[in-house]
């Protein structure tokens, strides 16, 4: 190996090493800790037609159209939405249940570069921790350096069947 090259080499691990500290100095101890997302599969039956999970009846994807389903809170699949503070991605979508206990549902791909975002219960925001957007509980944009919003989709829980449409 030639003084160059070694040099070289050297130079660049230094590089590496300087940027994972500038990296991991951006983020704040007191950042809230974001909830536990439960991403759910949904499967295709073998008869044929659209996408199906336990629990699930309707369009969760969107490029299959428009967004419009609803959750049987009772399945295993969907169980976790019944504590307040939480949230699930199911298909294109991410639902979340308020401390407060309201329910919202926004499009999960965070609008800079898709990456899908956190619910963060203690202020009912969504952060992508890819690169700090933060959004409102409308999906609203409060910190960049995403400059668009969200796509929020209604919501309507009915407390005797225990089932929340989306949509």
């Amino acid at each position: 190996m030639e003084r160059k090259e070694f040099l070289s080499l050297v130079g660049i691990s230094v590089g590496a090493v300087i940027l994972q500290n500038c990296m991991s100095g951006c983020s704040k101890s007191s950042d809230p800790t974001p909830v536990t997302i439960t991403p759910t599969t949904p499967t295709i039956p073998s008869t044929g037609g659209g996408t199906t999970s336990t629990g699930l009846t309707g369009n969760n994807e969107i490029g299959k159209g428009t967004i419009d389903f609803s959750l049987d809170l009772t399945s295993t699949t969907f169980k976790v939405l019944q504590t307040n503070g939480t949230a699930l991605v199911s298909g294109d979508v991410i639902i979340a249940r308020t401390k407060a206990g309201d329910f919202l549902a926004v499009a999960k791909a965070c609008t800079h570069q898709g990456t899908t975002v956190d619910f963060i219960a203690d202020d009912s925001t969504f952060k992508c921790n890819n690169h700090g957007s933060v959004f409102d509980s409308s999906g609203s944009v409060t910190v960049g350096p995403a400059s668009s919003a969200l796509k929020k989709y209604a919501t309507t829980f009915d407390k005797e069947k225990n089932s929340l449409k989306v949509g």
